[in-house]
C-alpha cells in the first residue's frame, strides 16, 4: 500500500476527467504502453468546454482501445454523485486513480462558486472516500492516488519562477482556494489513512 513504485500493468486504473484534454491523452499514453491493464473513465461531459471536442476525444479513445491489449471502459457521470462514485469503485476496484476531473477556470468561478464547491470539493471528497472505503473487508485498495492541482494556489505570490518551497496561503480565487483544498484534504487523508497520494501543479 506504501510502495513509492506502483506497476501500472496488469492493473486497474481510474481516470476521472477523462474527456478532457490531460485526460485523454493519459487514457491513449495507457492503451500504448501499458499491458493487460483496464482503464476505466469518467467524465460528466458538461459544456464548459466545447462537448463536440470532448466526444471526439471519447471517439479516438475507442477507436485505438478496438484489438488493444488493455481494455477501455466508459462511464458518463458526475464526480459529486457519491453513489455513481461508490459504484464505480465497488464494480472495479480501482489500484490507482488519477482524479483529473474538476471544474476549471478562474473567471468562471466568480460568478458560478457553487459549480467549484460541487465538482472540485464534493466531487474530490467523494474520491478521497472511495479511496479509504477501498480497503473495507480486506481488500487491497488503491494503491496511489493521483489529483491535478493548479499554479493558481500560488495565489498573491510575486516570486517568479515558482517553487514547491513557496508558501500557497494566499489564494486570490475560489478555484485557487478549492484546489489548495485538495491538497490539504488530500494530505490529511494520506496521514490517516495511509493513503499514498501525489498532487500534480498544472
Amino acid at each position: 500500500m506504501l510502495s513509492k513504485n506502483v506497476d501500472l500493468n496488469n492493473t486497474v486504473i481510474l481516470v476521472t476527467g477523462a474527456a478532457g484534454f490531460v485526460g485523454a491523452n493519459l487514457v491513449m499514453s495507457l492503451l500504448s504502453e501499458a499491458e493487460g491493464t483496464q482503464i476505466i473513465g469518467i467524465d460528466s461531459v458538461n459544456d464548459y468546454y466545447d462537448v463536440a471536442l470532448k466526444d471526439y476525444r471519447l471517439q479516438q479513445i475507442d477507436e485505438m482501445s478496438k484489438d488493444n491489449k488493455n481494455t477501455w471502459i466508459f462511464k458518463k457521470g458526475n464526480i459529486a454523485d457519491k453513489t455513481f462514485i461508490e459504484e464505480i469503485f465497488s464494480t472495479y476496484k480501482p489500484r490507482v486513480v488519477v482524479n483529473l476531473a474538476a471544474q476549471a477556470g478562474v473567471r468562471y468561478s466568480i460568478t458560478n462558486p457553487d459549480a467549484y464547491i460541487e465538482s472540485n470539493i464534493i466531487g474530490f471528497y467523494n474520491i478521497l472516500e472511495a479511496c479509504r472505503h477501498s480497503y473495507d473487508n480486506g481488500e487491497s485498495g488503491v494503491e496511489h492516488l493521483v489529483y491535478a492541482s493548479s499554479s493558481s494556489v500560488y495565489g498573491a505570490n510575486k516570486q517568479i519562477p515558482y517553487s514547491t518551497d513557496h508558501k500557497v496561503d494566499n489564494p486570490v480565487s475560489l478555484y485557487a482556494a478549492t484546489k489548495k483544498s485538495n491538497e490539504l484534504l488530500a494530505y490529511s487523508y494520506a496521514k490517516l489513512y495511509n493513503i499514498p497520494s501525489t498532487g500534480l501543479i498544472c
